[in-house]
């Protein structure tokens, strides 16, 4: 099958999520928006789409490639095409469905835990979030809105939109379960104004949490994506 990769930076790869797609068989597609490359012209040519991260707003509408995508994937959304939208990618799919986006309550950079909302007992993909919590890989200044036609699937108290189910197989993830340990230290490079957010120390704990906790995430992420390619 073919796949869709909505991507907005180069140093935000689908990576993982890619990895066990690609090992299936399918083939990605890459859009890169931000490089003037177009939406593709028909939502029905593709299995499902990624879209990914990046440092820009779903609000910045002023720039016409993020207008542009919310109008794809409101033409997506409403045609059923299962999607997977991380961090930026799961806000345009919260707008694009009827969502707001506003700044984040806490500036999650680093490593947090998740855990199941009431929603997450019988979606394919998040049943077998532990009760206990999940730590993963959150790098993001802005959260969102519930659509009214989303059930949650995931939550923290402080910024309780973590991952949410549109229609079937449409996904969004406010965290990174892609990222490896060379992407997390890319983007550490590039983030000044992260680093600086963080600290010396913020940044040496985050280096060791990563130790800690990158492996059980991607095993996490790893059997979610297998369970999204089940659903097609």
């Amino acid at each position: 099958m073919d796949f869709v990769v909505i991507q907005h930076l180069d140093i935000e790869p689908p990576a993982l999520i890619g990895e066990v797609l690609r090992e299936a068989g399918h083939r990605l597609q890459t859009v890169r928006t931000d490089l003037g490359q177009p939406m593709p012209d028909r939502v029905s040519a593709y299995a499902g789409a990624i879209i990914m991260g990046g440092p820009q707003s779903a609000n910045d509408t002023h720039l016409p490639y993020i207008a542009d995508e919310l109008a794809w994937l409101r033409q997506a959304i409403d045609d059923g095409l299962p999607m997977l939208g991380i961090c930026l990618g799961a806000q345009l799919m919260a707008r694009a469905a009827g969502g707001e986006v506003t700044a984040s309550p806490v500036r999650e950079l680093g490593w947090y835990p998740v855990f199941p909302a009431r929603g997450a007992a019988s979606d394919p993909l998040f049943s077998g979030l532990a009760p206990g919590g999940l730590m993963v890989f959150q790098w993001h200044g802005e959260t969102f809105s519930l659509p009214q036609s989303a059930t949650l699937l995931a939550t923290h108290p402080a910024v309780p939109a973590q991952a949410f189910r549109l229609g079937g197989g449409q996904y969004g993830l406010q965290f990174h379960v892609e990222v490896d340990a060379n992407i997390t230290a890319q983007w550490i490079a590039a983030g000044e104004g992260e680093r600086a957010h963080l600290g010396e120390g913020g940044l040496a704990a985050l280096h060791a949490q990563t130790t800690e906790h990158l492996e059980s995430m991607r095993k996490f992420g790893r059997q979610m994506t297998r369970n999204w390619l089940s659903l097609l």
